[in-house]
């Protein structure tokens, strides 16, 4: 399981939105102040273990889950993108188009679908409770602040 650290900044009928805390593994990596997953960021998770707004959370995701939603993410793309172009070389010969232009067309219609399919796959997942982060465990109640939710009047 895959998990976060954060802080309960709001709370609805089973869901808790929780501002996640950078962790220590981020720390040594190079990359940190480039990383868009290592700034601080907001989640929406099922909240099982009824954590309140202040609560010190640990946030978890599958593992398995979020393998499959990270090759759909990342690697469909591209494979769709790759067969494309190998369906636009086959093609251009039998109807006599320049090979150069139909690959390229194919390849980015595609990719292009492939964006399209990844919209409406995601749009049903996101109901399925398996691919939603989730909170595991209360870590302990803080204090909630101004500065910590990043709330402005």
């Amino acid at each position: 399981m895959v998990t976060e650290n954060g802080i309960v900044i709001k709370t609805g009928q089973n869901i808790a939105w929780v501002k996640t805390i950078r962790t220590s593994a981020c720390e040594g990596c190079a990359s940190k102040e480039s990383c868009e997953s290592a700034k601080e960021g907001q989640v929406e998770a099922v909240n099982t273990v009824g954590a309140k707004q202040g609560d010190a959370v640990v946030v978890g995701f599958d593992t398995g889950s979020f393998v499959k939603i990270s090759m759909l993410l990342y690697l469909f793309p591209v494979f769709s993108m790759i067969a494309g172009a190998i369906i636009g070389s086959h093609l251009a010969p039998i109807y006599g188009f320049d090979n150069t232009n139909c690959t390229a067309t194919f390849s980015f219609s595609f990719l292009f679908l492939s964006f399209l399919l990844i919209r409406f796959i995601s749009g049903r997942l996101s109901g399925d409770r398996k691919y939603q982060a989730r909170i595991v465990k209360i870590r302990r109640s803080v204090p909630l602040t101004e500065e910590a939710c990043n709330i402005r009047a």
